[in-house]
């Protein structure tokens, strides 16, 4: 007997995208390096080892540069490999330092390396001569004879080449001023951004302001004493008085906020020039957000035109860093535009949010990172100019408690009874069907895996993880509470239902009572069997923070090796560990 033909015809074959299936296989490379340090550390000799007057390999700059990258998200989230591998790496690159075996080029791309993936660059920075020589290229004029100047002058003097290569970019101009930074000797680099700040070029003006938020104390120094500078010399415009009157409240250290008031006091007493009415402004298009995920992380995405020009502003926020990394960035045309942004929004998620809730996401940051001792990134002043955020200050309040205030002004939830309360906390039960980033929400730390035992019964492991969640209530209760934010400015009805079950898991209730904690146990249980096991699909855990690698490839300087794209790393049931 013979078969029939189906008579529905057979699906295409999906195109395999080169690009995207070589990524991926890096993307595990990456992954895979964690845990064989010795290997990290040989890709990074490698590269910090380039023979002069050759170009460090792009691959592995790439390479080095997603390894550093999970490295530091591995920290961040309390692995321990994590460390262990920057540790390793930082111990290897200052003994070549000693011995002289790093390159010129070598230490330009580690610098761009470390830089790219939201590192500390170790002090590695080759001798004077070298110093001059890498200047000498910055500028594009090796042979100049520039070899006997000092170090500093040289630099000064490519300031004008990297204006011209950058435009008007601030963006652009930040991010090559700190992949060039770390390179030049502590004592240099202050000089360079005092004399840096005090240009009178206008474009340095705003680059100034961003360097008084660098976690480098001495970028910081060097910043403030420049714009002082610039202030006695009369070139500090209004618009950089109004600047520094609003990152002063972003400041952590109390002697740091003193100085910027002290240049704030200096500015008014000398004076500012007005600026003239009719500069022209962008115009915001739209704005959008993703999920918050279980890490803490969203991304917040602004689309601005001014004449026919398309731009988009881009901030990243995560739970306990505050302001993790921003910056705006031109696009080529409105539907590249639109494509970011729905990139951003997540797969199938409508992702539009209005400005005002922008406002609050990045006031709550702010708090955050002030609370926790952590700087915005610098980045946010481009994003606040363009953007028009010029009353921007940190909210009062970041604790869950804080922003049941903000969710909730008119105590609207505070009068419910308890039955009703129940209903609603119930409710988080069906979240995971509605909402897909909940897949991301569950722990998993080291110290959480070390909590539960590793030969333990089922049983044990499961009522240690319920004794190590208790730990972790304000933590959880702040990820459900700004879900609530989010989705009570999209009008969502389920916004009530996660602002009462964040305010229960910050109080006395079990949390075994508490249908989305049972479901963040279980997936922190079938994390842990599941560890390095394949990923399935679903929204990408890391989809944040890829998209920060993603636009920062269109505003990296050339001739730098460009920054790996998304991460994508997926989401599965049983969960993987989950990238941050």
């Amino acid at each position: 007997m013979t078969r029939k033909k189906s008579a529905v015809p057979p699906a295409p074959v999906p195109a395999l995208d080169a690009g995207r299936f070589l990524h991926d296989i890096q993307a595990q490379m990456a992954r895979s390096l964690l845990a064989e340090p010795e290997k990290f550390v040989a890709l990074a000799d490698d590269i910090a080892s380039t023979a002069n007057g050759e170009e460090p390999d792009e691959e592995l700059c790439n390479l080095l540069t997603m390894a550093l990258d999970e490295a530091r998200m591995a920290q961040e989230g309390g692995q321990r490999a994590g460390k262990r591998c920057l540790d390793a790496l930082s111990r290897h690159l200052a003994d070549m330092s000693r011995k002289g075996e790093i390159t010129i080029r070598g230490n330009m791309a580690i610098t761009r390396c470390y830089v790219r993936a939201n590192l500390a660059v170790p002090d590695i920075a080759p001798g004077a001569q070298s110093v001059r020589r890498e200047a000498s290229f910055l500028a594009g004029d090796e042979g100049r004879g520039d070899e006997g100047r000092d170090p500093v002058a040289v630099f000064v003097d490519s300031l004008g080449d990297l204006v011209k290569n950058v435009d008007d970019d601030p963006s652009m101009l930040h991010h090559v001023f700190a992949e060039t930074l770390p390179g030049i000797p502590p004592d240099a680099r202050r000089m360079v951004c005092r004399i840096t700040a005090a240009n009178p070029d206008p474009r340095f003006e705003p680059l100034g302001c961003a360097w008084l938020l660098d976690s480098s104390e001495l970028v910081r120094a060097g910043a403030a004493e420049g714009l002082g500078d610039r202030i006695a010399a009369g070139h500090l415009s209004a618009s950089a008085l109004g600047r520094l009157a609003m990152l002063r409240t972003w400041i952590v250290d109390e002697p740091h906020r003193r100085c910027v008031d002290g240049l704030i006091r200096q500015a008014i007493r000398s004076g500012v020039p007005s600026e003239p009415a009719d500069v022209p402004r962008y115009r915001i298009t739209g704005c959008v957000s993703s999920p918050v995920d279980g890490a803490g992380a969203q991304s917040l995405g602004i689309g601005l035109q001014r004449g026919r020009s398309r731009s988009i502003a881009v901030v990243l926020l995560k739970q306990g860093f505050g302001v993790k990394d921003a910056y705006a960035a031109p696009c080529g045309s409105v539907a590249e535009q639109r494509g970011i942004l729905q990139q951003m929004a997540g797969p199938g998620e409508e992702g539009r949010v209005s400005l005002d809730y922008v406002r609050t996401a990045l006031r709550v940051a702010l708090a955050d990172g002030i609370r926790n001792g952590v700087y915005p990134a610098p980045g946010l002043i481009d994003v606040v100019d363009v953007c028009a955020l010029s009353d921007l200050r940190p909210a009062d309040d970041s604790s869950p408690a804080g922003l049941l205030g903000q969710y909730d002004a008119e105590e609207r939830l505070r009068s419910l009874s308890a039955d009703a309360r129940d209903g609603l906390v119930a409710v988080s039960g069906e979240w995971a069907a509605i909402y897909p980033v909940l897949g991301s929400w569950f722990e998993d730390s080291d110290d959480m895996f070390d909590a539960i035992g590793a030969g333990a019964s089922a049983a044990a492991r499961k009522k240690a993880l319920w004794t190590w969640l208790e730990t972790r209530r304000a933590f959880w209760s702040s990820i459900v509470m700004r879900t609530a934010l989010l989705l009570q400015d999209r009008g969502d009805p389920m916004a009530d239902s996660f602002a009462v079950t964040a305010c229960e898991i910050s109080g006395d209730r079990p949390l075994r009572r508490i249908p989305v904690m049972s479901a963040i146990a279980d997936q922190t249980l079938e994390a842990r069997s599941a560890a390095g096991a394949p990923a399935g699909d679903g929204m990408p855990l890391d989809f944040d923070e890829a998209l920060m690698d993603f636009l920062m490839n269109a505003v990296a300087a050339a001739p730098a090796a460009t920054r790996g794209p998304s991460r994508g790393r997926k989401t599965r049931s049983p969960a993987p560990r989950k990238r941050k």
